[in-house]
């Protein structure tokens, strides 16, 4: 069975840069197997597997995950921020920037009455 795997590294930025490669498993082959035809140590199978950094298809694996025929295994970098942390953020900005946009407006408005009583 054939199935595809790609590395994504920090350098990469989350876009897809290369071309997936071709890998030759057996039937009903696991994430691990896979992991080790690819040629990775058993050190770092494991660590990868425990930081939640190969995906099937956009799906965490987990080491007995079985793979089908044209599966994509993705070998993810680590995270370099919190994706809730940086929700957050950008949530309180646009509630500040609306905030803003409303004080703007009010001075604005308080501007121009100014000018039209004296």
């Amino acid at each position: 069975m054939q199935v595809h795997w790609l590395e994504l590294g920090p350098n990469d930025t989350g876009v897809l840069t290369a071309s997936p490669k071709l890998l030759e498993l057996p039937e009903k082959a696991t994430v691990e197997q896979a992991l080790h035809a690819i040629g990775f140590s058993a050190e770092r199978i494991s660590s990868l597997l425990n930081e939640r950094a190969v995906a099937v298809y956009g799906l965490y694996a987990t080491p007995g995950m079985l793979l089908h025929p044209g599966d994509r295994i993705e070998i993810l970098d680590s995270l370099c921020f919190d994706p809730m942390e940086s929700r957050r953020r950008r949530a309180r900005h646009k509630v500040l920037t609306k905030r803003q946009k409303e004080l703007a407006r009010y001075e604005r408005r308080s501007r121009k009455q100014s000018k039209t009583t004296t």
